[in-house]
C-alpha cells in the first residue's frame, strides 16, 4: 500500500474482464489508492487531519470494437445479462460521458508529469486477476446485497485483495 506522505501511489488491483464467447478482452479495471497529502496532490501546505488517511480509486476501461465506436452503455435501462450486471456494477447506474469524464484526482488533466508517480505509483499491481464477464457477473450478483456493494472498489478489494 501506501504507507506515508513520501511514497507514492499505488495499483492495487488490475482486473481484466474477457468476453465469453470470444476471449477479447472488453473491460479492464483498475484500483488503486494516493495519500492525500503526497506532493502533487495536496493544495498548499500537508493537513496534520488527513496523515493517516488513504484515497482509494477506481477506474475503468471499455475496450473499443475494431470498427472505433463507443460502447453503447445505456444504464437506465434494466439488463439482466452478464455485461449488464458487470456494467450496472462498475458505473452505479450513472449515465457516462465520455467527453468529460475526470481523473483520479477529479476534474481532467489534473494528474501530470509532475504527480503521476504520487497517483499511481511506479511498482506493478499488487494483483491482477482475469475473468470472463458470467464469471464476474455470478460474483457481483452474489455479493451485491452487502454494504460494500455501493462502493465498487472497496468491494472488488476486499473480494480479490484482502
Amino acid at each position: 500500500g501506501v504507507r506515508s506522505r513520501r511514497s507514492g501511489g499505488r495499483i492495487l488491483l488490475r482486473m481484466v474482464v474477457r468476453e465469453m464467447h470470444s476471449q477479447i478482452v472488453c473491460r479492464e479495471v483498475a484500483i488503486g489508492c494516493l495519500h492525500p497529502n503526497a506532493k502533487g496532490i495536496r493544495a498548499g501546505d500537508p493537513q496534520p487531519t488527513i496523515e493517516d488517511v488513504r484515497e482509494v480509486w477506481m477506474a475503468v476501461r471499455w475496450v473499443m470494437n475494431g470498427d472505433g465506436e463507443e460502447p453503447l452503455l445505456d444504464l437506465r435501462e434494466e439488463r439482466y445479462d452478464y455485461e449488464g450486471v458487470v456494467d450496472t456494477f462498475l458505473t452505479q447506474k450513472r449515465e457516462l460521458d465520455y467527453t468529460t469524464m475526470g481523473s483520479v484526482l477529479g476534474r481532467r488533466k489534473l494528474v501530470n508529469n509532475e504527480n503521476v508517480r504520487a497517483v499511481f505509483g511506479d511498482k506493478p499491481p499488487m494483483t491482477t486477476v482475469d475473468f470472463h464477464e458470467d464469471e464476474l457477473a455470478e460474483i457481483l450478483k452474489s455479493n451485491g446485497g452487502k454494504k460494500l456493494a455501493i462502493l465498487p472498489a472497496l468491494m472488488l478489494l476486499k473480494l480479490f485483495l484482502f
